[in-house]
């Protein structure tokens, strides 16, 4: 079982400018509501920024959670000058309703609310600076007994204890971004975001990225049929998804699998390495596919999911190498991913 939940550095959305009214895909899920417009920056090594402008106004964004009951929630952020209170994330209950939330204040700490302003770090958030901020919630509590830590940069920045943290009860089900009450200050222009991770560890992350690594090469196994060439890995290696223009498929045989080579990454501590596949059926019945990471004689692979008829997109976290511990970015080089037809 991984410890990570959510991690989302926007690195398979292209460069540019969202156009409104349309679709994009963002945390893992399809957003056909998303109608407003936002801008996609490159930072390095497939991460991207999203920034906001000061025409928009709430955003709900909702991103499934597997009913946390408590909360490690990191993400990396720049303030712009002069911005005002900045209403930056809505975590809700299975029934929507609003369980807490995060914001910037004007003097640029980190608040975190329950009905009420709960808890803020100690430290703040300089403007035009990008700062890793991460927020751990021992439990959402309607009482006052909860425990609220900050950490700045990798940083602890204050703790509070005996807190409200939650305006109703939970478990967490989903994440809403950029939420904005309605106040168009609260989304003021040039705020950028990315690097979402929610995870379940007993420590906190520190200064921690989401790096996307597209396939170069197929791996040793290509049972699907690419929609044009011979090469599978030239169908799902596009940053921004192409939809049907081109893609693998399969006739439904379970056990038929992809696998792919990658150009592997250097120079870093690796945490968790996640297999992300876009997929749909093209029938009605029952489809599912399991996503795996393989190294070497030895696989790893998670539980099947089930496909929809629309494009969604998937992912599956591996915390440590098949038939070892932890990876080493060699490994992560050496390895291929995955996904299979199920049963």
């Amino acid at each position: 079982m991984s410890d990570f939940v959510l991690a989302e550095g926007f690195g398979n959305l292209s460069n540019g400018t969202h156009t409104a009214g349309t679709t994009r895909e963002i945390l893992g899920e399809q957003w056909s509501s998303y109608a407003l417009n936002f801008a996609i920056e490159d930072i390095a090594d497939g991460r991207k920024w999203i920034i906001w402008d000061g025409t928009l106004r709430e955003i709900n964004l909702r991103a499934p959670l597997p009913s946390l009951t408590s909360l490690r929630f990191a993400f990396r952020i720049i303030r712009p000058t002069g911005a005002d209170v900045h209403h930056a994330f809505n975590f809700y209950n299975a029934a929507a309703g609003s369980v807490c939330y995060l914001r910037i204040g004007t003097d640029g700490k980190v608040n975190f609310a329950g009905t009420t302003i709960a808890a803020s770090s100690t430290g703040t958030i300089p403007v035009d600076t990008e700062t890793h901020v991460e927020v751990v919630v021992s439990a959402f509590s309607t009482s006052a007994d909860a425990t609220v830590t900050f950490y700045l940069n990798g940083v602890e920045s204050g703790v509070v204890n005996n807190v409200r943290t939650a305006n109703n009860a939970g478990p967490l089900a989903s994440l809403g971004f950029c939420t904005g009450g309605g106040n168009a200050s609260r989304l003021a222009s040039g705020w950028k975001y990315t690097d979402f991770i929610v995870h379940t560890g007993s420590s906190p992350l520190g200064d921690t990225g989401v790096f996307f690594i597209e396939p170069d090469a197929d791996g040793t196994d290509d049972d699907f049929t690419p929609s044009a060439g011979a090469d599978n890995f030239a169908m799902v290696d596009e940053i921004g998804p192409d939809e049907d223009t081109t893609y693998n498929e399969s006739d439904g045989t379970a056990g038929h699998r992809d696998s792919f080579a990658t150009a592997g990454i250097s120079g870093v501590t690796v945490l968790s390495v996640g297999t992300l596949v876009r997929a749909r059926k093209t029938d009605t019945g029952a489809a599912t596919l399991l996503l795996g990471a393989v190294h070497g004689a030895s696989e790893d692979q998670g539980s099947a999911v089930g496909l929809s008829e629309d494009y969604l997109t998937y992912v599956e976290f591996f915390d440590d190498v098949p038939g070892g511990a932890g990876w080493t970015p060699a490994q992560v080089s050496a390895a291929e991913l995955s996904y299979e037809v199920g049963a």
